[in-house]
């Protein structure tokens, strides 16, 4: 329950909190206008729809320990549920603090990863690339990524599901204001060389992504999670620039480009699996 109220958005938030607050005090309510309007002093109305409503508010004065003073248990027993719901109150709203303290404390970074990973053409091979771009103006230090690489090894007859980690050109970097461009080459150390674009779907290979940084912010480590499936791979294409530098010489950053591309060229022989690739797709859209 902790954890769904910490994760949870502030819309479900509030609303559990309201409707727990309401059910609790009417609750009671029931229980003060089933003993009788004359368990509680103060109670001048005769209706019973307003002695209802006396035996609500003063559930709420006693629930949240205000205690105007109007009202008053009259009676051991309504004096042992005033006890016990003054109780529950202080509980109750002691774990809400904590809750709604949770909420504000918990580090959220807001990590935008292209809708897509990408085999670019790179020198004279290619490699497999992702962009993120940070979404706050704060910064995100020490950056590191682990890029774990998954796929079915069907060599054995029984397929097996194998994982290797990727090395990336570059793996940490110092901070984050902007984006960043991860890249793997694609050479014969890789798990994805002599892969074509057919391999990667058979295959049903997945890319594992991991964030670790230090949010200045919060000063605490925070952890973002991505994956990419075979789906989501585009072949030959390369990442357009997110950002420019504006007028007065500061660095914009546009988010809605973040993980825009163009198609491009892919070097032989991979340009004859990538038109092989467009044309599974093509057939398979028809």
């Amino acid at each position: 329950m902790y954890h769904w109220m910490i994760t949870t958005s502030w819309k479900h938030y509030w609303i559990v909190v309201f409707l727990f607050y309401g059910s609790v005090n009417v609750f009671f309510a029931l229980i003060y206008f089933a003993l009788g309007a004359n368990s509680i002093g103060g109670i001048t109305h005769t209706d019973q729809l307003h002695v209802f409503l006396d035996c609500f508010f003063f559930s709420n004065e006693t629930f949240t320990t205000v205690g105007y003073g109007a009202l008053h248990p009259n009676g051991v027993v309504p004096s042992f549920l005033a006890s016990l719901e003054a109780f529950l109150g202080l509980m109750s709203f002691a774990l809400a603090t904590g809750t709604l303290y949770g909420r504000f404390s918990r580090p959220k970074p807001r990590i935008k990863f292209s809708a897509n990973a990408i085999i670019a053409p790179f020198g004279e091979g290619t490699s497999f690339q992702f962009v993120i771009a940070n979404q706050r103006t704060s910064n995100i230090m020490e950056l590191e990524t682990i890029v774990n690489f998954s796929w079915v090894d069907k060599s054995e007859g029984e397929g097996y599901r194998r994982f290797k980690a990727l090395n990336l050109e570059l793996s940490k970097i110092a901070m984050f204001p902007t984006s960043w461009t991860i890249n793997h080459i694609i050479d014969e150390e890789s798990p994805m060389y002599g892969m074509s674009a057919a391999d990667f779907i058979e295959k049903e290979v997945e890319a594992f992504i991991t964030l670790k940084g230090y949010d200045e912010t919060y000063s605490q480590t925070v952890y973002i999670r991505m994956s990419y499936t075979a789906k989501d791979l585009i072949y030959g294409a390369k990442f357009q620039r997110a950002f420019h530098v504006g007028e007065d010489g500061q660095l914009v950053m546009d988010l809605r480009k973040v993980g825009s591309y163009d198609l491009v060229s892919m070097p032989a022989p991979v340009q004859v699996e990538v038109e092989k690739h467009l044309e599974t797709i093509a057939e398979s859209e028809l």
